[in-house]
């Protein structure tokens, strides 16, 4: 069994020591539970921007990517700062976003299957004609 460990909270900047690092997401843990707008999530992640860079403790050549907190924070509004942002914040918007370029996808094939029949049948009704 996993130990219990929670995202980082400004009493507990880290997981206790052994812990995994899972993110409890558990029904029972939570209230106030709200459906999400996949494509207004998706839209937002496309305008956040997203760098690459090093932290100042860090050695130049250890590089990182992810958005800023603050424009992560501006952009969803999760967390409470805007100095860091929970990596389950962070999974979810990038599930909303998946979950919505899959609708996009799905939207698409149905067109273009739709789409290639018309033109079969443009094309058949073509070769029809004296």
């Amino acid at each position: 069994m996993y130990p219990t460990c929670f995202s980082p909270t400004a009493s507990q900047p880290t997981c206790a020591p052994g812990c995994s690092p899972l993110c409890v997401s558990d029904y029972n843990l939570k209230r106030d539970v709200e459906p999400v707008d996949d494509q207004s999530i998706l839209e937002r992640v496309a305008q956040m921007p997203v760098s690459t860079w090093s932290y100042k403790s860090d050695d130049p050549s250890v590089r990182h990517l992810g958005p800023m907190a603050q424009d992560f924070r501006a952009a969803f509004g999760l967390g409470d700062t805007d100095r860091a942002y929970n990596s389950i914040d962070a999974h979810g918007v990038a599930l909303a976003a998946i979950k919505a370029l899959y609708g996009r996808s799905l939207e698409q094939d149905a067109r273009l299957e739709r789409l290639e029949r018309e033109n079969a049948e443009l094309r058949k009704g073509a070769s029809c004609r004296p």
